[in-house]
């Protein structure tokens, strides 16, 4: 059941600069501002009862007009790999998901920015469950804010990657507040954004001052099968999408990553890995290789090529020139890998 609204301003997802603002008619010098947004995006702050450098008369006037709110941890599965999926309640009653994957001190966080996806992918959960609405700016940091609460040891970095549930460049107008806001604690070249390729938002993202990492899902290397894998591919065909990422601006040292998901008898040849050098050929780029995670209720027909079929088909590509990574899916056994999330209560927390 989705909670009472509260006409409190959220201050969460917001910049330093747009926290300034809203609180002028409040406070009474300008460093005070600066110290609450200090308290809320650098120091992960829950309360106003936290911030000790201010007066306690402050503090309530600030209760009474703002609110510092997060969504809502409903469920937590941890993965025997050290991956953690987050179930997470937002105030409306809807439902998203999130994971967390640890790795040799540094933490990747995979966050949602739509709750379901209207693209349809024919491999994925979250688009085999349909559309959703967009989640705001505060949704989407306040993700982050989450996870990185509840670290139980420190990392050495933080990597983003929007890879969870919905398509990003379909929910721009809020991907980029948060984006600005998620930049002041971690680097653009520390930030991915995944798309199916959407080309205005392609084009929106290419225009920014200051970008993440592009990564772009291909998973076919001709217009036929990735139409028939993407629907969305017949409004954005595949040779306009290659001639948009072609022109796409690249920092010195970037490249665009290109994700491909194996499917057994489907797209997995070794022809078709030859098709797909040929398709980025030029692009500075690197592949991503990610085996198909099956899930028989959604996409019975669609299956994990054998191991061997999978590095052959990596081999290619590089022996092609090419950057190659064979992505082994982390959190499959709580269903946190790619295509997985679900947004779904599957377990209650203990207690």
């Amino acid at each position: 059941m989705a909670n009472p609204v509260d006409p409190r301003v959220n201050l969460v997802g917001r910049t330093p600069g747009e926290i300034a603002t809203l609180l002028e008619d409040v406070v009474d010098r300008s460093f005070r501002a600066r110290q609450v947004a200090q308290w809320i995006v650098d120091r992960n702050a829950t309360d106003f009862a936290e911030m000790t450098n201010l007066s306690v008369e402050l503090r309530a006037e600030l209760g009474r007009h703002f609110r510092i709110a997060d969504p809502e941890i409903l469920d937590r599965s941890a993965s025997g790999d050290g991956s953690v999926k987050w179930l997470f309640g937002l105030s409306d009653g809807v439902t998203i998901e999130g994971v967390s994957m640890p790795e040799n001190g540094k933490l990747t966080m995979c966050l949602s920015s739509q709750a379901g996806c209207a693209v349809g992918c024919t491999f994925c959960v979250t688009g085999a469950l349909g559309a959703g609405r967009n989640l705001g700016p505060d949704e989407i940091v306040g993700q982050y804010r989450v996870m990185l609460r509840q670290l139980e040891e420190p990392v050495d970095r933080v990597n983003i990657v929007f890879m969870g549930m919905g398509e990003p460049l379909l929910n721009t107008g809020n991907l980029g507040p948060a984006l600005e806001t998620l930049y002041e604690r971690v680097s653009p070249k520390r930030i991915t954004v995944s798309t199916s390729g959407i080309l205005p938002g392609i084009r929106w993202l290419a225009g920014l001052p200051r970008r993440p990492k592009l990564a772009v899902s291909l998973n076919a290397p001709d217009q036929e099968r990735r139409q028939r894998l993407m629907p969305i591919a017949k409004r954005y065909p595949l040779a306009e999408l290659m001639t948009e990422l072609r022109a796409f601006p690249l920092e010195r040292g970037r490249r665009i990553t290109f994700e491909y998901v194996v499917i057994r008898d489907l797209n997995d040849r070794v022809a078709d890995a030859g098709a797909l050098a040929r398709l980025i050929r030029g692009i500075p780029c690197k592949i991503n290789v990610i085996p198909l995670n099956e899930d028989p209720e959604h996409f019975p027909d669609h299956r994990r090529p054998d191991d061997e079929t999978i590095n052959r088909f990596a081999v290619t590509l590089r022996d092609a020139g090419h950057t190659v990574t064979v992505r082994w899916s982390k959190g499959l056994d709580v269903d946190a890998a790619c295509g997985q999330l679900k947004g779904r209560r599957q377990s209650r927390l203990p207690g």
